[in-house]
C-alpha cells in the first residue's frame, strides 16, 4: 500500500476527475448527444423530477426543455425556475461536453433574497501591490457576507507550486485561522488546477453525500463532465475536506495567462444548497478583479522591460566607449546583484570568466550546467540546490538561477546569479510531508488530518526567487549578446 508523499501525489495526479461517471446528488443530469437525443442520464432523475432515469435513454429530451435548447449556443446557460415540481421548481442548466454534446443539469432553486449591484464597492483599477491585497480583502469580505460562509479565503499559487492564504474573512464559529499559512502543492494537483480553469466556479454542496451515478442504454463511454455543474468529487479532496471540517465549498479561479494564479475558496460548516444566481453575481466580480490583476500585472512586465532595456542600453554605450573594463564590469556586477537581488553573480565566455561577490566552485558549475543539457533547458533556477541537485556533494551555494546563451559554436556565454543560505521559518497548514493511511479501499492514501499551525524552519534553502526571475534571465539574453 502506497504511503508516501511521493505516491500519494502520483494518484492524486492520475485521478480522471472530468471522467467519474457520477455527479453530486443536488440534482439530476441527461447527457445529450449531437441529434439532442440522450445518452446517459443520472439513476436519481425520478427523486429530483419525475420518470424513471432508464425511461429516458434514446430519446429525444423532454418537451418542456426543447424550447431553451434553441437559446443554447454552445456555452454554459442557465434558466431560473423552468420546471415546475409539486412544491418549487427546478432550474436548468446546459453546458458543453468536450467533443461534442450536452450536459442537462437540473437543480432546485433557491429563492435567496435579491443581490443588488456592488460594483461601487470595489476600485476600477489596481496601481501597487498594497492595493492589490486591499482589493483582494474587501472582495472576500464581501463573498463572506453575502454567502454568510464560515471562511473564505484568498489562496495564492506560488512560484513553488504551494499555496498560501494571504487574505482572509470567517465567521466567529470558524476554528482558528489560516491567515499566512502555507499549503503544498499536492493539496491541489496539477489536474484538478486545469480543471479550475476549464469553469466559472466549482461547488461541492455536501462532503459527505454519496455520489449518483449515470446510466446508459448501452455500454457508451462515460461522458467527459468537465463542464458540469454537478460533477461529482474526488475521494480524496472529500477526505482533505472533511479532514478540514468543511461540510460545503465553492472556489473561483484567479487565472493568468495560462496558468492558476489563485483560488477564492469559500467554506461552509454545513451543507449548502448554494444560489446560482448568487454564484453567478460573485463570479462577476471576481472576473472584474481577476482583469484588474492582469491589468496590474501586465504593466509590472512592462516596467520590468523598460527599466532592464534602460540598463541594456546604458551598459552597450559603456561597452562601446569604455577602455576600462575592470570598471565596466564593477558598475554591471553591481547592477546584476541588485536586480536579481543575489549575492554574487558570474559570467563565463570562451574568452573570460567575470564574478563578483559570492563565488561558485567549479564542479558545482559543471553539475549544473549538465543538468541543463540533460533538461534541454536554456534557464534554470533553484533555491535549495543541495536538494534539487543531490549530486552535488558540498558547496556555499544555497541559490541559483543560471541562464546559458550559444550564439554559435565558439561563443557559448554562461550567467549566474548566486544566493547564499537564509535561515527563515515557513508556516503550514498542518505537516506538508504526512499523508495518512487510510482504512477505506477506494482510497488508500488520505490526506494529513491536522491543519494546525506548524513552523518549519529553513536553514539549506535561499530566499525563494520570485515570479519574474524567469523573464529577466531571458531578457538579459539581449545583454549577453553583446559581450
Amino acid at each position: 500500500m502506497a504511503t508516501s508523499t511521493s505516491e500519494f501525489i502520483t494518484q492524486c495526479e492520475q485521478e480522471e476527475l472530468h471522467l467519474t461517471g457520477a455527479i453530486q446528488p443536488h440534482g439530476a443530469v441527461f447527457v445529450l448527444d449531437h441529434d439532442y437525443q440522450v445518452t446517459h442520464v443520472s439513476v436519481n432523475m425520478a427523486a429530483v423530477w419525475r420518470g424513471d432515469a432508464r425511461s429516458y435513454l434514446g430519446r429525444q429530451i423532454p418537451p418542456q426543455m426543447r424550447g431553451l435548447l434553441k437559446q443554447y449556443t454552445g456555452e454554459r446557460i442557465y434558466f431560473a425556475a423552468e420546471l415546475e415540481r409539486e412544491n418549487d421548481y427546478l432550474d436548468v442548466i446546459f453546458s458543453p461536453v468536450p467533443g461534442g454534446g450536452i450536459v442537462v443539469e437540473l437543480m432546485p432553486t433557491q429563492r435567496e433574497r435579491r443581490i443588488p449591484s456592488a460594483m461601487s464597492r470595489f476600485p476600477d483599477a489596481i496601481h501597487s501591490h498594497d492595493e492589490m491585497r486591499d482589493y483582494q480583502q474587501l472582495l472576500i469580505s464581501y463573498i463572506a457576507e453575502v454567502t454568510k460562509a464560515t471562511r473564505v479565503m484568498y489562496y495564492e499559487f506560488l512560484g513553488t507550486g504551494d499555496g498560501e492564504v494571504t487574505a482572509e474573512a470567517k465567521h466567529e464559529r470558524a476554528n482558528g485561522s489560516y491567515l499566512q499559512l502555507r499549503f503544498p502543492a499536492s493539496d491541489i494537483p496539477q489536474i484538478a488546477r486545469h480543471l479550475y480553469l476549464q469553469n466559472p466556479w466549482r461547488a461541492i454542496y455536501d462532503t459527505q453525500a454519496t455520489a449518483v451515478p449515470l446510466v446508459s442504454a448501452e455500454d457508451l463511454p462515460v461522458p467527459d463532465l468537465t463542464h458540469a455543474e454537478l460533477r461529482s468529487v474526488s475521494p480524496v479532496h472529500l477526505h482533505y475536506l472533511c479532514n478540514m471540517k468543511v461540510s460545503a465549498s465553492v472556489s473561483w479561479p484567479i487565472a493568468g495567462k495560462n496558468e492558476l494564479l489563485a483560488l477564492i475558496a469559500l467554506h461552509h460548516d454545513e451543507p449548502r444548497a448554494f444560489d446560482y444566481s448568487i454564484l453567478s453575481h460573485i463570479s462577476e466580480l471576481v472576473k472584474d478583479y481577476n482583469f484588474a490583476l492582469r491589468d496590474f500585472r501586465t504593466q509590472q512586465r512592462i516596467e520590468m522591460h523598460e527599466r532592464m532595456q534602460h540598463q541594456f542600453n546604458y551598459f552597450h554605450q559603456q561597452l562601446i566607449n569604455r577602455e576600462d573594463y575592470e570598471l565596466y564590469w564593477q558598475e554591471m556586477s553591481e547592477w546584476l546583484m541588485q536586480e536579481f537581488a543575489c549575492d554574487g553573480v558570474m559570467i563565463s565566455t570562451p574568452r573570460q570568466i567575470l564574478k563578483a561577490g559570492l563565488e561558485i566552485e567549479p564542479e558545482t558549475r559543471e553539475v549544473i550546467i549538465e543538468h541543463l543539457a540533460q533538461e534541454g533547458e536554456m534557464s534554470w533556477f533553484s533555491d535549495n540546490l543541495l536538494k534539487d541537485l543531490p549530486q552535488i556533494d558540498l558547496t556555499a551555494i544555497a541559490g541559483v538561477a543560471v541562464l546559458t546563451n550559444v550564439l554559435a559554436p565558439d561563443h557559448e556565454v554562461e550567467f549566474f546569479a548566486l544566493r547564499q543560505a537564509h535561515m527563515h521559518e515557513v508556516m503550514w497548514g498542518g505537516r506538508p510531508d504526512k499523508p495518512e493511511e487510510s482504512y477505506d479501499p477506494d482510497v488508500p492514501i488520505s490526506p494529513r488530518r491536522s491543519f494546525e499551525k506548524w513552523i518549519e524552519t529553513r536553514y539549506s534553502n535561499s530566499k525563494p526567487w520570485d515570479r519574474n526571475t524567469r523573464i529577466k534571465l531571458m531578457k538579459l539574453r539581449l545583454l549577453l549578446n553583446e559581450i
